[in-house]
């Protein structure tokens, strides 16, 4: 639905604003708008901004022009998922700006898929990155907890 699109572009805009002046991150949820927000984004510039993008589910290219730009990676138990095209994409990527999510009650990791999600089961999606970069669960862990801790630094 596009009716307040227009409203929705100059919220995101003030609250960039604000997170710049109060030196805080952005959680952005851009769900079927990522091409939109970097766009709002690269218009504001990226300087004195930092955040997540929650549930990233864009391609190869638009992780690493994110990424270029001081932002994070949310990734949740959609990487589980056996369609999903996520462990391709983060197995190109620097490990230094991926954090872990659950987005509970909403998707939930394999082997929980059609259940409602919780945050315990966060496990299952350190699992899958560790598999993917081919390291422990525990330096995922670890890598992870890191790359969340820089992030909200200030929280």
């Amino acid at each position: 639905d596009k009716t307040f699109e227009k409203q929705q572009r100059e919220a995101f805009k003030i609250q960039a604003q604000w997170a710049r002046e109060m030196s805080l991150p952005l959680v952005i949820h851009s769900r079927n708008s990522l091409d939109i927000i970097v766009g709002l984004l690269d218009e504001l510039g990226y300087k004195g901004l930092e955040g997540v993008f929650h549930c990233f589910s864009g391609t190869l290219e638009q992780a690493l022009h994110v990424i270029s730009k001081g932002f994070y990676l949310g990734i949740g138990g959609v990487v589980t998922y056996k369609n999903s095209s996520l462990p391709s994409i983060i197995a190109q990527l620097p490990h230094d700006y991926i954090v872990v999510e659950t987005d509970a009650p909403y998707l939930p990791p394999v082997p929980y898929r059609g259940k409602r999600n919780l945050p315990a089961w966060i496990e299952f999606t350190v699992k899958k990155l560790a598999e993917i970069w081919k390291v422990l669960p525990e330096e995922a862990a670890k890598i992870t907890t890191e790359n969340a801790l820089r992030l909200f630094k200030k929280l």
